[in-house]
């Protein structure tokens, strides 16, 4: 791909909103762009005059997107989806937590207090913790799958993985991995340690409520919906 074609698009795109059809779009505008780019090359042009005369080709640019805004009609729904998910994903993020939290507590408040038995405390806070993880998985599940159809185009998919044709992208992707990787160390260190395997893997289920917690209040993406 062309590095000054990438960036052209990359900068025509920098006030556009992340929406699913806008990618969709910045992705087919890259590609027909470099398909003449590279066919102008194949003429004997040279780079310059071939990446003018791909631009030249694509004519006004400005009126694809403008395809981009919804209908007026549509923005009231699109806003209600977006703040509707911003409370689903805040509540489903705190009953991850807060699973985490009953569990570690119980047990705790039971030996200080002597409430009652240490073991059943454990049993009840493992118990309510997945509860917490049931509820907060489904309401993440019905918040996705609830988005009315019609408004769908305006949303940015959700893929497994960053953009990293983006600044931004590249470094979340590469935060992620680092992340990632500390975690296993972790994992690993406690588990060998205290060879506590079946109540280590916890680890994983307070490390993934801590990330989706920093990509929601840094504002970090996984291609999620905008």
């Amino acid at each position: 791909m062309n590095s000054k074609i990438k960036n052209y698009v990359d900068v025509l795109f920098n006030d556009v909103p992340k929406t699913r059809k806008a990618a969709e779009l910045k992705e087919e505008i890259l590609s027909t762009l470099n398909e003449h780019f590279e066919a102008h090359l194949a003429e004997g042009k040279s780079e310059n005059q071939a990446y003018t005369d791909a631009l030249a080709d694509m004519g006004n640019i400005d009126e694809l997107l403008e395809s981009l805004a919804p209908e007026r009609e549509l923005k009231p729904k699109i806003d209600d989806y977006r703040r509707r998910k911003a409370r689903n994903t805040s509540i489903a993020v705190m009953l991850y937590i807060g699973g985490v939290i009953l569990l570690c507590a119980l047990p705790g408040i039971s030996d200080i207090f002597g409430v009652w038995d240490e073991d059943k405390a454990g049993i009840t806070g493992f118990i309510l913790m997945m509860c917490c993880v049931a509820a907060a998985t489904g309401l993440l599940i019905y918040t996705r799958m609830s988005v009315p159809q019609d408004v769908e185009p305006y949303i940015v998919s959700k893929k497994s993985g960053f953009d990293t044709s983006t600044e931004q992208g590249r470094h979340w992707a590469a935060y992620s991995k680092l992340y990632w990787m500390v975690v296993t160390i972790i994992y690993l260190s406690v588990s060998f340690t205290t060879m506590a395997w079946h109540i280590t893997w916890i680890i994983w289920l307070i490390a993934s409520a801590a990330w989706q917690a920093i990509l929601l209040f840094t504002g970090g993406k996984d291609e999620s919906e905008d």
